[in-house]
């Protein structure tokens, strides 16, 4: 396959992709700021939502790093065809 059909190839696959609003964002946003810093009481309020939202932004970013990861393999396996 030569290089312009594989990034058209790849370019198909990632506009399937659903677009994605990590709740860690939105939480983020809510916080009020109390003095230069994030209010604390609001944030101990919020510990539940807080580990939920951490758990989902690691878990997106460790999706994202196992995709990069997949795509450079088949970069190698093209350049060694």
């Amino acid at each position: 396959m030569q290089e312009k059909e594989a990034i058209g190839r790849v370019i198909v696959a990632l506009e399937k992709v659903p677009e994605k609003h990590l709740m860690i964002i939105e939480l983020a946003n809510s916080i009020p700021i109390k003095g230069g810093d994030l209010d604390v009481d609001v944030l101990v309020d919020k510990i539940p939502e807080i580990n939920l939202a951490t758990a989902e932004a690691v878990a997106y970013g460790n999706s994202t790093i196992m995709a990069v990861e997949a795509l450079v393999r088949l970069q190698g396996q093209e350049e060694d065809l």
